[in-house]
């Protein structure tokens, strides 16, 4: 039962990626074609919308001349398309490299053992694609950074926000392109080229979140998902063992690593290699967090125990350690997929009039008491010091703030003690004053106020909206400080779409029914909003 009804607001406008091979939604418009572009709209399985938000300024020719006599943030076009003619582009490009990806994963910092993160590099010089997306996200980021600290800059955000929209054009023509040219492919070009295409729509994906888009969110990841199972499913096709493939035989497809030590279980990954592991690592999450919202299993459950866990060879480290991703342990997000699963079993075991409340007391215990063991555990070892291989470099390269046990494990409390949060409105239903959600609700919100900088709040949006949702009317201030220390607001889509969750609950908590649950709360705005 969905108590929060979708709010009569003006819904953000954003560029929408369909393939009528991967999945059949269809955007509600479709806007003009892009001024001096070819556009995807010609095709008919492509579809394209304006990604301007409602608040963005509309562009003018008067607008225009001003940008050309500024000559502050324009970007060229090159005729033929090839990344890297345009030095400006070139400088753009190095922004990203150098200030905006690191924002917006501070954690990922791969060892110079394992080759670095050389591979961003090489794979969006490599990929007109990526290239175009790239440029997008740099576009974004600069005119924001330079939005009031020069004259006219109501100009350049008018007119930054025309270069990011042509370039998204490009970019859904390159994405349509290699998917054409990969359906052909020996198993190898395939693997990789649909890796490549794969990363891609995630890279958009994560763009359109930063700036607040969400309404294409389930388009873009059912894509990216469709295109991950493709890659499994070709290099199983290789193997014929009638089982999944090993993550690590997925990758041998994708070539040879750059270079192998002996004492270390991999080498260098090569450029294709390393970012199929970092775009699926943000896929198997992306997946979890939109489980929860959508009242379904996450949809590649079938290769969590695969990819998160190493139950053959306990001392060696899983094929995918989201802490290197995404600050959070892999225990925590397998108990969240765990927990959304477990909710779709008990809806449609009480639809059917089936439902028995022992047995799914007893498996929401096992979770718990999962939740629980690793806590403790984290707890114990908060005070062991941690060794890295060639340390010495995260001198120069460790752009978080220090703090007793490690940011990672900060993150990764916060993120349990949500889990909890799920877990008690999956089993009990909508009851904010019940002790059990008082006291971790409490408990989290400590954490979160002793976050040593405002901008972590970026790796925690989702058990940050998990607890706003449930805060009683007495701490909606402080979860309202802890969204305005995020400067600039435009580069924090999604805390501030959390925060807007929370208040259309907060606004409506009278009205709330013990059946709500927290799927009803994020889609509350009229749309499924990926807080990632």
């Amino acid at each position: 039962m969905n108590d929060l009804e979708p709010v009569a607001t003006e819904p953000d406008k954003d560029a929408g990626l369909d393939t009528s091979g991967l999945n059949r939604h269809s955007a509600s418009t479709k806007c003009p074609p892009f001024r001096g572009e070819p556009t995807p709209d010609s095709n008919p399985d492509w579809n394209s919308t304006d990604t301007r938000p409602s608040t963005e300024p509309t562009s003018s020719n008067t607008h225009r001349d001003s940008w050309n006599s500024l000559d502050t943030l324009s970007i060229s076009n090159s005729s033929d398309g090839k990344p890297g003619d345009s030095e400006l582009d070139r400088r753009f490009m190095m922004f990203y490299f150098d200030h905006f990806f690191p924002f917006l994963f501070p954690f990922y910092k791969p060892l110079l053992l394992e080759g670095g993160r050389s591979w961003i590099i090489e794979l969006v010089v490599g990929n007109q694609a990526m290239w175009h997306t790239t440029l997008c996200l740099s576009t974004y980021f600069v005119s924001v950074s330079l939005d009031g600290a020069i004259s006219g800059h109501n100009v350049c955000k008018t007119l930054a926000w025309e270069k990011l929209l042509k370039q998204m054009g490009v970019t859904f023509m390159m994405l349509q392109r290699n998917l054409q040219e990969a359906a052909p492919s020996n198993t190898q070009d395939l693997i990789v080229k649909t890796s490549r295409i794969m990363g891609s729509i995630i890279q958009l994906q994560r763009f359109e979140i930063s700036v607040g888009n969400f309404e294409n969110c389930q388009k873009h990841l059912g894509a990216a998902i469709a295109l991950f199972k493709q890659i499994i499913q070709a290099a199983e096709n290789v193997t014929d063992r009638g089982e999944l493939p090993t993550f690590h035989g997925v990758l041998s497809h994708m070539g040879r690593p750059l270079w192998a030590i002996t004492s270390q279980p991999s080498g260098a990954w090569s450029s294709d290699q390393a970012a199929f592991r970092f775009y699926s690592a943000l896929l198997i999450v992306d997946d979890i967090i939109a489980s929860t919202c959508m009242e379904e299993p996450p949809r590649l459950l079938e290769y969590h125990a695969q990819l998160l866990t190493n139950d053959r060879s306990p001392n060696e480290r899983p094929p995918l350690n989201l802490e290197d991703f995404i600050g959070c342990e892999n225990w925590v997000m397998l108990q969240i997929g765990e927990i959304a699963a477990l909710d779709t079993w008990k809806k449609s075991m009480k639809k059917a009039g089936q439902l028995d409340m022992m047995e799914l007391v007893a498996r929401a215990s096992a979770i718990k008491q999962a939740l629980l063991g690793n806590l403790a555990r984290l707890d114990a070892a908060a005070n062991t010091p941690k060794t890295n291989s060639l340390g010495l470099f995260t001198l120069y390269n460790d752009q978080l703030p220090p703090m007793p046990g490690g940011c990672t494990a900060f993150v990764t409390r916060v993120w349990a003690h949500a889990a909890l949060l799920y877990l008690s409105v999956m089993v009990s239903g909508w009851q904010p004053g019940s002790g059990g959600i008082r006291e971790n609700v409490v408990r989290t919100l400590a954490l979160l106020e002793q976050m040593p900088a405002p901008e972590l709040l970026r790796t925690m949006v989702w058990p940050f909206c998990m607890v706003g949702c449930l805060a009683a009317p007495g701490e909606e201030c402080r979860f309202l400080a802890m969204a305005d220390a995020l400067v600039p607001h435009r580069l924090f889509g999604a805390a501030r779409k959390a925060l807007e969750i929370m208040q259309n609950v907060w606004k409506r908590r009278n009205e709330l029914t013990i059946d709500t649950d927290f799927a009803a709360c994020v889609c509350s705005l009229g749309y499924m909003s990926l807080l990632v």
